[in-house]
């Protein structure tokens, strides 16, 4: 129970335990810890499923369309019980263009968690969750090794289909984009530091879609992203550790070099001790800027926020007649964050020896 707990997989392990009958060979008192998780984990996330209706209806009646991404999805469609996925938030997708009307909305709702406090490196594509505990975050774009600029943004909306999330009527990412998200998110955001639980939601979507996945589609989408080896990886971690319904020509296609045996160790390593990896990547191009013009762009859209993200940052800027001045604390909080990610990336381990630097190298290398 100790390495299910460590994994956040103590839910779904005691309910594959007893719907197998293996519980007659747990021990009382161990079945009744993992029962007691699995109720804990069923309120938080009814909890956030009561959170997440009121979000959805507000963006939903005022007009905003909606994505939404990973758990909240999963936990519904794909593992049928809330309760079997754990969720530390809630992870939302909407129009860039609408992105910060949303943000405004949701922050006006109620408890407003703005402040200077927040890290800049979401600005990327996420603004920081609504409500106090709620742990809701809106993104409008994902993750990928290629850069935001190889990634279609539109193909994801018009790929996207209709379902119920919490008793409202909203999208979710096709199940080739849902599951090329969760592989980019654990391997290329993540570092596969959140250990087995990612793999299992790899596992399960592809059990849960694999008679209608369009195997060609998910292969291409992730040339065309950067991404085919991050994906390989991962699907081949949850073939291998979790016996993931994935076709072999899939893993061939997406790395047709193969695997090293020494590569894959370290990936698996890292998957169950959780030490997982970080890539060392420059601050702007982090955010997905590469020339000076796209830098002086993104850098003006980080420092003059509307006056309603302003005011959510900084609620005393709400009704100030010297906006002027928010905005100077506001470069400040910049400099601070681009300086603390600096020396952080100074502070990163750069041993050639360390098995997870030898597989971000690998990851790396095979971005086109």
């Amino acid at each position: 129970m100790g390495l299910a707990n460590k994994h956040g997989l103590v839910p779904l392990l005691y309910a594959r335990l007893t719907q197998s009958g293996g519980s007659t060979d747990v021990p009382a008192d161990v079945l009744e810890r993992m029962r007691r998780t699995y109720v804990a984990s069923a309120v938080r996330n009814m909890e956030l499923h009561g959170h997440l209706r009121k979000v959805l209806r507000r963006l939903r009646d005022s007009g905003v369309n909606v994505i939404v991404l990973k758990g909240a999805y999963l936990g519904e469609a794909v593992y049928g019980d809330y309760a079997l996925r754990p969720m530390a938030d809630v992870d939302l997708m909407v129009p860039r263009a609408e992105l910060s009307r949303a943000s405004v909305l949701l922050l006006d709702k109620g408890s407003v968690h703005g402040g200077p406090a927040y890290s800049e490196l979401p600005a990327r594509g996420k603004r920081p969750g609504p409500f106090a505990g709620s742990g809701i975050d809106i993104h409008w774009t994902l993750d990928i090794p290629g850069g935001r600029s190889r990634l279609d943004v539109g193909g994801l909306w018009s790929r996207a289909v209709p379902v119920s999330i919490a008793g409202v009527e909203v999208l979710t990412l096709c199940p080739e984009d849902l599951l090329l998200h969760l592989c980019l998110h654990a391997a290329f955001r993540h570092g596969l530091g959140d250990g087995l639980r990612p793999i299992c939601d790899v596992a399960e979507t592809a059990q849960r879609f694999h008679r209608g996945l369009k195997w060609s589609q998910l292969v291409g989408r992730a040339h065309e992203w950067g991404a085919s080896r991050y994906v390989g990886l991962m699907l081949c971690l949850a073939r291998n550790l979790l016996h993931a319904n994935v076709p072999d020509e899939v893993i061939e296609q997406l790395v047709p070099e193969g695997i090293e045996q020494r590569l894959f160790a370290a990936a698996r390593e890292s998957v169950l001790a959780q030490t997982g990896y970080l890539e060392r990547m420059p601050f702007f191009r982090r955010l997905g800027a590469r020339s000076l013009g796209e830098k002086a762009r993104l850098a003006s859209e980080r420092l003059f926020l509307s006056r309603g993200e302003m005011a959510a940052r900084y609620p005393a800027a709400r009704d100030s007649r010297h906006l002027y001045i928010y905005y100077l604390l506001r470069l400040k909080d910049l400099v601070r964050t681009y300086l603390r990610h600096v020396t952080g990336r100074a502070g990163l381990p750069a041993r050639k020896r360390d098995p997870n630097a030898i597989l971000l190298r690998w990851l790396k290398s095979g971005k086109s």
